[in-house]
């Protein structure tokens, strides 16, 4: 995973390098929905319990990007932690797993490498670009279990798709906005518990975000 990253990094560097362009750096407010549907399965009695969370979170980031001539950018962002939120619950039955379970994680290490891509569209003379990009994250887990049961955290690449539009800004100098809708699907996590007792888990993560953006460009 970190290989991947640095090899990603290194391109983007040279693409900073090579294209004739400007660069860019900024602050983005973006507010995350998040969506999160897993499975524990416990060894013992072979148990599936079955969960899904949704959350909404306020989350700044800090970007860097080289724009080029016909507005296109190549650029990389900066997120910080982002909790997931959590979600409990109760069992009472006969194969020993009685107690109360919370589930439990957070995004950490979020780093986002992306793409803008101009189109011929237009809304009311707005321009249109298309956005991709990858996106690594490490899951944090920080669940609290009755079996005992605890899970690593581990690093998750997501794939991102969205579309926006940029424009200078009339004030400041070589002020820029941009405004953006992203869908990002994360690889599944899929871990077994740190104390070996056999129990297992899996889980899907997506996250669409809208956001808005203040640049300045160099």
């Amino acid at each position: 995973m970190r290989k991947t990253i640095t090899i990603l990094l290194s391109f983007l560097f040279l693409s900073f390098q090579a294209v004739k362009a400007e660069i860019g750096m900024g602050i983005t407010g973006a507010l995350h929905f998040l969506d999160a549907s897993g499975t524990e399965t416990t060894k013992e009695s072979g148990e599936k319990n079955n969960g899904s969370h949704s959350e909404e979170a306020v989350v700044p980031e800090l970007f860097i990007e080289s724009i080029t001539e016909n507005g296109g950018a190549i650029g990389i962002a900066f997120i910080p932690t982002a909790n997931m939120g959590s979600k409990s619950r109760s069992d009472s039955n006969s194969d020993g797993d009685t107690g109360s379970y919370k589930a439990e994680a957070e995004l950490k290490n979020v780093i986002q490498i992306y793409g803008d891509i101009p189109t011929p569209l237009d809304v009311a003379s707005y321009p249109i670009y298309a956005k991709v990009g990858i996106q690594h994250a490490t899951i944090s887990t920080l669940e609290s279990l009755n079996s005992g049961s605890t899970y690593p955290d581990k690093d998750v690449l997501g794939f991102l798709l969205g579309i926006g539009t940029k424009g200078n800004l009339a004030f400041g100098d070589n002020l820029y906005y941009k405004a953006e809708a992203t869908y990002v699907e994360f690889q599944e996590y899929s871990a077994g518990d740190e104390g070996g007792l056999g129990n297992r888990v899996e889980a899907d993560l997506e996250d669409i975000a809208v956001k808005f953006s203040i640049g300045k460009k160099f």
